[in-house]
Parts: C-alpha cells; structure tokens; sequence
C-alpha cells in the first residue's frame, strides 16, 4: 500500500498534466454554457424583432400619446404587430405606481385546440370560445388542469362547421354550438339535433395560462404542462418597478434588460410615458426628466420558457457520453505524456537493476543526443561487455557439461541396447561349442545371425539419427505421389501382413505433396511398422488423408499417458522386436520438412497423424 500512495515522479506528471486538461474541459463546458445562453438572449430578442418595435413604440410615444385612454391602447395594439402578422400579446400599461391599467393579452379571445387522430391521418381543429362567460372559462381551465396529464382526455363538441372538414387538416372553427368537458356541457346551441363529436384535448389558451396537453407545445425539458401567464407578468412588473427610479429621482430614456428566474429567460423592455408639454430639467446633460413627469410606463416582453433548463441539457447532459469519453481520453494522453516523459528514467533504473541481477538483455535507446542518452550508451556499453564475458564463461561450462553428459548418455542406451543381443550370441557360441547335433548348431547360427542383424540395425538407427539431429541434412525435395508411395510401402509388407491376417484400408484420395522422398519413405515405413506390431491377428490398419492430415490407425491397445508423453523419445520401446530409435527418426525427418505430427488414442487403437498442408 505504502508502494501505490508513495509520490512518483510519473505520478506528479500525470496528475499535473489531468488536472490542467480537466481544467480546459470544465473552461470548455462554461463557454459552451454562456455562448448557448447568449444565443438564447439574442433569440428572443430578435424573434420578435425588438429593434423595430422599440422605434414603433417612440413613434407611438411622440406622436399620438396624450393620455392613458381607450384610444391610446387601441393604438398599442395595431403598432406591435410584426410584420408577419404575429401580434405580440405581452404587452401592458403601468401607471406612476407600477399598477397594471391595461393588459394587451386580456383583449385577446380564448381559444381550444382539439385533435382527432384516425388511421395515419390527423384532423387539428381550433375553436373559438368567445360565446363562454370568463366565470365558465375559469371553471374550464380548472376543469383541464385537473386532467392535464391525460394525453388522451376527451372533450365533446357539435359544430355545423365540423361535419364539412376533410381528414389530415388544421383549420379555425368560430360557431362551436356545443361543448362538454369531463361530462359538464358549458355550451349547447345545437339546432336541428347536430351530431356530437368526441376529439382528444390538445391545449387551451387564455389571457391567464397556456395548457397543453403531455406538455405537447412546451419545451421537452419542462415538467409542466402549463405556462402561467400571470406568473410572467407579476415578475416583469416587479422587475420595472425595482430598475425605475423614486420619488424625487431623474431618468433620461426607457429601459431595455434580460433577466432570469426559475430557469426562463426575460428580454425586458420600457419606455416611460412623459407627460405632454413637459421639459426636460434644466441644466441636463442628457435632457432628464423629473420622476413626477412620468405618466406612466408602456411594457412589453418576450421569455423563453425553461431555457436554463434546455440549455444545461443541451451542454451537458445530452453531451454527457462526450464528457465522459473525452475525461477518459484526457486520462489517457495524460498517462502516455508521464509515461514519455519518465520511462527512460525508469528504464535505466531497471536496466541497473537487472545488470546486478545478471540480466543483460535489456537495451536502452540511445537516439537521445542529451545527457540521459550519453548515459543509457554507457550502460548499454558495460552491460554488453559484461554479458559477453559471462556468457562465454557459461557456454564453456555449458558445453563441457553436455559434452559428459552425452557420453554417459551414448555409453549407457548402447550398452543396454548391445548387452542383451551378445548375451544371447554369448549362450549359443557354447551350446554350439558343446552340442554335436548338426541341426541344432544350424538353428543356433541361425539365431546368432539376428542377434547380429539386430546388432547391426541398431547401429545403423543409431548412426542415421546422429545424421539427422546434426541439423546438417540437406533435404531433395520433389513432387512426390502419396497414394503411389503409400501404395508401394504396404505390398513391401504384404508377407507380415499376410502371415497376421492383418487388413489394410486405403482412403480414396491422396494429394501430391512436396518432400525427400527417401526420407519420407523411411517415416511411412516406421509408422506402418508400428502399426503392423501392435495390431493383433485379423485386425485392421486404416491409413487416409483429410483435411490436410495424414492417418495411420491401427488397432489394438490404446497408449496411456505416459507413453504419449516419451514416444517420440529415442531408446523407447515396448518390446526387443524395434531399435527403440524409429519414432526419434521420424521425428527428427518430421521436423525437418516442418510437418507437424501427433499421436493420440482413437476409437479403433492408436491414431498417428501427420499435418502435411
């Protein structure tokens, strides 16, 4: 533990290093923050092109206002409408004591929208309810808030307009004769008994709140369904009443200012309303005017609903995935920067380290042409001399030790091997130095001749190996015919297998393949040998080729463990009847080629396997 918290130099790097780019990231993600927010103040200011309606309202102001009066509000009405014919409707008068005497969004007719959703087509209809008493709209908008939540919430109309409108239209409907919401009828003028319809709630607007229906026309990011308007106008009157100045204060012009709360954003303007004839104070620098001048104030904003909201998604939890691989990435390049600029300090601790443990084989990098490059050569140069001095010490060592051992080697499995055959050539010698019977001594020089063929095989396995393991074997390599040299092996032990009743089975295709044929030949025969001594009477040997890979099965006794592990081994034998060198040769001629081979327990016996391609 003491390890891991111990303050390393690569450990001070890589903290410094992801610190500064944390630093940059939380930098990045403020300035993502204040430009989305300054794009949402220019948004609404310029939604409802503030710049033009500011000098519509300095028109108004100089040439048509008199008085605080019906006519004067009638005016405000047709001077904010936009170009595009959208009317502004969070508009309203203050008097000197910033008590609202006229509100532009009082003037404007209670509407609600309704949709009708068959098959892939969607019918929005909007009515006007003008007809309704406000006593009943208010019953209504408590009736909705109710039941707002319910995307599906039904409402029951008849319309002599509404049997007339197609499918897949949105259009305005001004004689709604009936209306029931939630069972209670707030309208029924129906004549000549029109049908009722039944159509999904959608929103509803008045001059006192906005609903809609799952939040369908409010941001994604608003938990509300309803945008009360109200709220908006007390805080905007609030914030105009705390910018404009007191009793016995001056002021020279209105006001402009965005403000915040509860997450929405407020583009503010005002203009005072100066009394007419009035003159600004004398001496004035900037022509101010007496607070008691002010006849009142012309207000009008535009808001954003839940921008805070939207825009701290936007910036960082819909980013979130970002974030979190650009932290990683940050760990990432922090770590590869500690790690460029400490491991060739680490490198030449641990090459020092290893030199002192008798490791020689680390290399350090030299291409450095400062004082730790000057410094990794001469490590390297002291390690390489001192691995070349112990090294040549060791290879000596070494070959003298392999040198006795395969001598005793060589004396032991030969003496094993030869004591047994001049044992028995030992016993006949006398048996025939003391028996007289001419057929007998016929027999017994009859053994002693395999004893000395054996003898002689075993020398000749002996020098064959020697040959092959030297690694100075140079291979003729030729195309040569499987089927045929297979072929031609098994007639070569056509009288062994005769005499055991052994049957042979061929595959029915063999490839040509590349190899010293002599060599090649010497390992078929080995394997078919093999397989011939440990198949009993009336068995059978299966040789075949798939997939690249030569079989010889036999059946008879599977192998245990231990002789998979030390068959290929040289002086391993189960019986006099082989050199115990066979399987050592194949191997070695195996090896040569760079075949792979294999030998494992089948269901029959025992399967050697050659990978030829």
């Amino acid at each position: 533990m003491r390890k891991i918290l111990r303050w390393t130099l690569g450990k001070k790097i890589f903290i410094l290093i992801l610190l500064c780019f944390s630093l940059i990231q939380v930098l990045n993600v403020t300035l993502d923050f204040h430009r989305e927010k300054f794009h949402a103040y220019s948004k609404i200011n310029n939604m409802y092109n503030v710049n033009e309606m500011c000098e519509q309202l300095s028109v108004l102001y100089s040439q048509k206002y008199d008085e605080l009066n019906p006519s004067f509000y009638e005016e405000i009405s047709q001077s904010l409408k936009t170009e595009d014919g959208y009317k502004i409707e969070s508009v309203f008068v203050l008097n000197p004591d910033f008590e609202m005497v006229y509100n532009q969004r009082e003037q404007n007719k209670t509407y609600l929208t309704l949709r009708n959703e068959y098959e892939e087509y969607i019918t929005i209809l909007i009515f006007d309810l003008s007809q309704i008493s406000l006593d009943e709209q208010k019953q209504m908008e408590n009736i909705l808030r109710e039941h707002v939540d319910d995307y599906f919430l039904t409402i029951d109309i008849a319309s002599p307009t509404y049997d007339l409108v197609g499918n897949n239209v949105s259009m305005t409907i001004e004689d709604l004769s009936y209306l029931s919401v939630n069972g209670q009828v707030f309208l029924d003028h129906r004549q000549n008994d029109e049908k009722i319809h039944t159509m999904h709630f959608e929103s509803y607007e008045s001059a006192n709140c906005f609903l809609s229906a799952q939040g369908f026309y409010l941001d994604e990011y608003d938990n509300s369904h309803e945008d009360n308007y109200q709220k908006h106008d007390a805080f905007i009157r609030d914030c105009v009443s705390s910018m404009f100045p007191r009793q016995a204060e001056t002021f020279s012009s209105g006001i402009s200012s965005l403000e915040e709360k509860e997450d929405t954003i407020y583009s503010i303007h005002c203009k005072p309303l100066i009394s007419k004839n009035t003159k600004p104070i004398e001496n004035s620098e900037f022509g101010d005017y007496d607070v008691q001048d002010v006849d009142g104030y012309l207000v009008f904003y535009t808001y954003d609903l839940n921008a805070i909201g939207r825009i701290t998604h936007q910036v960082i939890y819909s980013k979130m995935i970002i974030y979190i691989i650009s932290f990683i990435v940050c760990i990432m390049i922090s770590l590869l920067i500690s790690y460029i600029l400490t491991r060739r300090i680490k490198k030449m601790s641990q090459a020092t380290l290893s030199i002192a443990n008798n490791d020689f084989d680390i290399y350090l990098n030299e291409k450095a042409k400062d004082e730790l490059g000057v410094l990794s050569h001469n490590i390297n140069q002291m390690s390489q001399q001192l691995k070349t001095t112990i090294q040549q010490l060791n290879d000596e060592i070494e070959y003298v030790k392999k040198l006795e051992g395969m001598r005793k080697e060589f004396i032991a499995n030969f003496t094993h091997e030869i004591k047994t055959p001049l044992s028995i050539i030992n016993g006949y010698i006398e048996l025939i130095e003391a028996g007289k019977d001419d057929l007998k001594k016929q027999q017994y020089l009859s053994a002693i001749h395999q004893e000395i063929e054996h003898i002689n095989q075993l020398i000749m396995a002996m020098l064959d190996l020697s040959r092959l393991e030297s690694g100075k074997v140079e291979l003729h390599k030729e195309d040569i015919d499987l089927e045929d040299l297979l072929m031609s092996i098994v007639e070569t032990f056509a009288p062994i297998l005769k005499k055991k009743h052994i049957h042979v089975v061929m595959g029915d295709e063999f490839p040509h393949i590349q190899g010293d044929f002599k060599e090649l030949k010497i390992v078929f025969q080995n394997f078919m040998s093999n397989a011939i001594k440990h198949t009993p009477q009336n068995g059978h040997i299966y040789i075949k080729y798939h997939q690249g890979i030569l079989s010889f099965e036999n059946e008879g006794k599977p192998l245990s463990h231990e002789q998979k592990e030390t068959i290929w081994d040289t002086y391993v034998s189960s019986d006099r009847q082989g050199t115990g060198l066979g399987l050592a040769i194949c191997r070695s001629i195996l090896e040569l080629h760079g075949f792979q081979y294999d030998v494992c327990n089948s269901e029959k016996g025992v399967e050697f396997q050659i990978h030829i391609l």
